[in-house]
């Protein structure tokens, strides 16, 4: 055989020969390939310098010379970066292979363990996943709570159960956990070093890891975490001998090489190390430089060890970025501390300005958001530059999200790499499982469901028309079960309040269908589905049975299809929303698959209460979309243009010391080093830098670093080695997007333009439309379509116009605002509910006792719905002193010897209208005004003089002279006086009684005199203006004197406001 020859499984074939436009080594590229097959080194060199390119000619080469390629192995830190190199290694060997050439660190250590424990025939181990991890900590730490309350806790008197209870200690438990296994301290060694180095919080986590090593032993299946792992196969590793059949395929494993070897934890070092031990050739690439893994283990300490005793070579070359980036990498590196291997350090070195650099400080965040969309939008237009080759740069995963938010927003195509979030943090996700949830349990309350009829596509008008039309029905049932004659003392049954009938109603879905509504079919069909799903939990079906139940009963497949096969941010939001979904259903059918002894119910909980995402293959970012990921998530990237955002002081660098809660940090320490002599921030600062060195190194043709610099914030120190700051771009006229587009000819066509720009304006409009982009057709603007009719509101040739006192007040105070609110636009408040009651308890009052006018409000108390438990608590509060003003009033009224003459009487005053057409029936007489309404309280003073009370609990009621001269309300019950018969005496006037202070009375007064001709004419007219109104087909509103008012909170507010935006 050639000696040229490459063989896989001992069948010789030609090596492939070479790739047409293959990229050309350089001369340090080539002498690290041409190394004899044996050779074992370290490989550093600067980003973009070739490391991953020398990696992968290393294994053609290697195939070239016999080495099998099964017998070859390429390591990457994470899954993610091995599963990017896989093809391209694949392309470069040119044949079939056993399995994935590219493994990560602890794909090759599960390999180890998983043949070592099939061969002495024990059960195959399963990975211990991040959200199972947190949830047995978790539970443990729900223990320790309750051991605490015993009298029995482990933890320092600084760590309370508060504490313990937040996810961020939970994340602090499992680094802690990690470390230990990693430097191979179990819980007994581990409590030895805490009374050694009298750390109190070590001895509670040597006991707390001792409880956590016997739960996971205890699960169905042989579970490891990823630390354990390693350090698993790093002792199999040591203490099996060569040609080991429990190793299976790996036993002839001759050559490793590692790409990323600056992200290797110490237990990846060890077993590098050990692979060496058996004769394995390893040849780690890394540069020290960009290490982002310091805050899990890997440090640049690590890599000089693997480099202890192994040639060092430097790969000196340059093929990535401008000279400017070049020299800007070289700035900030030189600034990192000399630990390890430095060898590939370019000296700093000033390049002239090229305009590859870029830093912007922006005024506020969304100024910043708006600017990144605008460069990334000239660079993929005028530039060519495809959006796949962009990418964005944020410090931490926080920034990402809303950099996803705001760049989808402004029509940026985006896609989330690195570490995804948890699926119950997609609120798509999270309804469906609530739903499986509530199934499950019994225990549910008011809020529960409403947030699942929320979820199931209910917005807050649709389901406050449910819960009216549930207490209407209530109501009415109770009146019509009333009997005739209540015995005497005998109090009729509360009824319900609405959120106790909703309640009610999920649990059986009859009293929602005979509700006869859309809303009430629509939760009707939510609470069948509830009852499905927990008749589905008690026969054992499987996690994706139950998902599915509730996925097709929700009706909701078609909607968001429909939507995510659109375009914008919708669409965007419908797409990841589809995404999470299927991971969910993937997630349950492995878990199916899985069989390890959980209950569906138990799993579907866990996902729906776990704060960590899964560890699982992601759907890949979209091709034609912009990358954004943390430094993290940019190992082995490249991108032609890359934005670095929210370069904030405070955020980077962050130089908040990791691991010091649990003084973890210090585990890797000697003993006896003095933890007040370690500069801990030091360190940290140069961990930020080497992240700050790996987002500059990622870009080739264009870098943009920008910040917000306003009063609450300011730039990093960093900008100190960029060029000068710039402003934001000035706004350009084109906008760069069919939205922007759309606006900016609509505007030019509906302003005073030159007639030529609005000709211009208007045949754009038509190409635009005729593409079919939203909002260019005139067709689609508001206020384009014909009106639907003309006819009057309310007609008089078929009923009367009745008018209320309330109805006259809002008319004449807002035409606009009156007509929305009566065509059910109105907001419901507490404050009017709660009048309501006030006034009813007023109503019923038979003296002026505090105690039985309050327990009045009481046994309405429950028909009023509150936001959150502190609003009810001040409303409570605010209540009770209004009853002891009402109570106040009604002594008064006892000494001052004034009769109640009757309370909430009804009136019906007829007016005729003057040009009223005749009726459209055989009505008798042509229809009319009808004022009618109800009279709080009706009092006949001592004097005879009968006087009108209108009760008001609201805060802002104007009690002026001149107000209640012209007060439309009192005007009206005068009126009702006077034409309606409600008491004989003479008049009065009408009175307000308004329910604050006054001098020194809780409650204030304010009368209007009794009518006279002029008065009453007046008031007449003003019925007569009303009614006109009323019937008419155009409402005007006075914008200057009530729409824009703050204090007014009208709902036709909305309907007024002006643009605030130009594009």
């Amino acid at each position: 055989m050639s000696a040229t020859a490459a063989t896989v499984k001992g069948v010789p074939h030609p090596p492939a020969p070479p790739t047409p436009g293959a990229p050309v080594l350089d001369a340090d590229q080539s002498r690290v390939v041409a190394l004899p097959v044996d050779a074992s080194a370290v490989v550093v060199g600067a980003p973009g310098s070739g490391k991953t390119r020398t990696i992968i000619a290393r294994v053609d080469a290697l195939a070239a010379a016999g080495v099998p390629v099964d017998d070859v192995i390429v390591l990457t830190p994470t899954r993610q970066a091995a599963t990017a190199l896989r093809d391209r290694l694949a392309v470069a060997v040119g044949v079939a292979t056993a399995g994935p050439l590219a493994k990560s660190v602890a794909a090759l250590a599960f390999q180890i363990v998983r043949a070592a424990v099939v061969h002495a025939g024990g059960e195959p181990p399963q990975l211990l996943t991040g959200p199972d991890e947190d949830r047995i900590v978790q539970d443990l730490l729900d223990g320790d709570a309750a051991d605490d309350l015993a009298g029995r806790g482990r933890w320092p008197h600084w760590l309370p159960a508060d504490v313990r209870a937040t996810k961020g200690f939970r994340t602090e438990v499992r680094a802690f956990l990690a470390e230990a296994t990693a430097l191979g301290l179990d819980p007994a060694a581990l409590s030895a070093r805490a009374a050694r180095q009298r750390v109190e919080v070590w001895t509670a986590l040597a006991s707390f890891a001792g409880e956590y090593h016997d739960v996971r032993g205890a699960l169905r299946g042989a579970h490891r975490d990823a630390a354990g792992l390693v350090r698993e196969a790093v002792a199999l590793l040591r203490a099996l001998p060569a040609d080991a059949p429990q190793l299976g395929a790996l036993a002839s494993l001759r050559c490793v090489l590692v790409d990323d070897a600056q992200e290797l934890t110490l237990g990846g070092v060890e077993l590098l190390e050990a692979l060496r031990a058996r004769g394995v050739a390893v040849l780690a690439c890394g540069d020290p430089d960009v290490s982002s893994g310091a805050f899990r283990g890997a440090t640049a300490e690590n890599f000089a060890r693997l480099a202890t005793g192994l040639p060092v070579h430097v790969l000196g070359g340059s093929h990535r970025g401008t000279p400017a980036q070049r020299a800007l990498l070289s700035q900030v590196t030189s600034r990192i501390g000399a630990v390890g291997v430095v060898a590939h350090r370019a000296a700093p070195a000033d390049a002239e300005p090229d305009g590859s650099v870029v830093a912007h400080a922006l005024r506020s965040p969304a100024e910043e958001y708006d600017t990144i969309a605008r460069l990334l939008r000239e660079r993929h237009i005028h530039d060519g530059v495809p959006w796949s080759s962009c990418a964005v740069i944020a410090h931490d995963a926080r920034q990402v999200a809303a950099l996803e938010a705001e760049l989808g927003a402004r029509e940026v195509p985006t896609g989330a790499t690195g570490p995804t979030r948890a699926l119950a943090a997609v609120r798509a996700v999270r309804d469906l499982l609530r739903v499986v949830d509530l199934a499950g349990r019994g225990d549910w309350d008011a809020d529960d469901a409403v947030d699942l009829l929320l979820g199931a596509g209910f917005d807050p008008i649709e389901l406050r028309r449910l819960r009216a039309a549930l207490r209407q029905r209530a109501l009415a049932d109770a009146e019509a079960a009333a009997p005739a004659a209540p015995a005497d003392g005998e109090a009729a049954p509360p009824v319900p309040s609405a959120r106790e009938l909703l309640v009610s109603a999920l649990r059986h879905p009859l009293e929602f269908t005979v509700l006869d509504t859309r809303e009430g079919r629509r939760a009707a069909r939510v609470a069948e589905t509830i009852g499905t799903v927990a008749d589905q939990i008690v026969a054992g079906a499987t996690a994706h049975e139950l998902l599915w139940t509730v996925w097709e009963r929700s009706g909701r497949e078609r909607a968001w299809e429909i939507a995510a096969r659109g375009h914008g941010p919708l669409a965007a939001q419908a797409s990841r929303d589809l995404d999470a979904v299927v991971a969910l259903f993937q997630a349950a059918k492995r878990h199916g698959e899985r069989d390890d002894g959980t209950a569906p119910l138990a799993f579907l909980r866990g996902v729906l209460d776990a704060d960590v995402a899964e560890d699982r293959l992601s759907a890949p970012v979209p091709s034609a979309a912009v990358q954004l990921m943390t430094p993290a998530g940019a190992l082995g990237t490249e991108f032609d243009t890359v934005v670095i955002a929210g370069v904030q002081d405070g955020v980077w660098p962050n130089l908040r010391a990791r691991g010091s809660l649990l003084e973890t940090w210090r585990l890797a320490e000697a003993e006896d080093a003095d933890p007040a002599a370690v500069d801990r921030r030091r360190g940290v600062l140069h961990d930020e830098l080497r992240l700050f060195a790996r987002a500059v190194s990622r870009a080739s043709g264009r870098l943009i670093v920008t910040a917000v610099d306003d009063d609450d914030t300011g730039p990093s120190a960093l900008f100190d080695l960029l060029p000068p700051a710039q402003p934001a771009p000035a706004a350009a006229e084109h906008p760069l997007t069919l939205r922007g587009l759309v606006a900016l000819h609509r505007r030019t066509l509906t302003s005073e333009s030159p007639r030529q720009r609005r000709a211009v304006a208007a045949g754009q409009l038509a190409v635009l439309a005729a593409a079919g982009v939203p909002g260019a057709d005139p067709a689609e603007w508001y206020g384009m379509a014909e009106i639907t009719s003309r006819a009057p509101l309310r007609d008089l040739a078929v009923d009367d116009v009745r008018v209320s006192p309330s109805r006259l007040h809002a008319v004449e105070e807002c035409a606009l605002n009156w007509v929305v609110t009566d065509l059910g636009g109105a907001q419901s408040s507490t404050t009017a509910g709660l009048g309501t009651i006030l006034h009813a308890a007023m109503e019923t009052a038979q003296d002026a006792d505090v105690e039985r006018l309050w327990h009045s409000v009481e046994q309405r108390w429950g028909e009023l719905d509150f936001d959150a438990a502190w609003i009810e608590r001040s409303e409570r509060a605010r209540a009770r002193d209004l009853v002891e003003r009402i109570a106040a009033y009604l002594r008064d009224t006892e000494r001052a010897h004034i009769e109640v003459v009757s309370a909430e009487p009804h009136f019906e005053v007829r007016l005729p209208i003057a040009d009223a057409p005749p009726p459209a029936g055989d009505d008798a007489a042509p229809h009319g005004i009808v004022l009618s309404g109800y009279i709080d309280r009706v009092e006949r003073h001592p004097d005879g003089r009968v006087v009108i009370v209108d009760l008001k609990t609201g805060r802002s009621e104007k009690t002026s002279a001149a107000a209640i001269a012209v007060h439309p309300q009192l005007a009206a019950y005068q009126l009702a006086f006077e034409r309606a018969g409600i008491a004989v005496g003479l008049p009065g006037g009408a009175m307000l009684l308004v329910l604050k202070s006054a001098g020194d009375k809780p409650y204030l007064t304010a009368l209007q005199q009794p009518f006279d001709d002029a008065t009453r004419d007046a008031f007449l007219a003003r019925l007569d203006t009303a009614a006109t109104v009323m019937r008419g087909d155009r409402f005007l509103a006075p914008y200057e004197a009530h729409c824009r008012d703050d204090h007014t909170y009208g709902v036709c507010r909305i309907h007024t406001v002006g643009a605030v935006s130009s594009a």
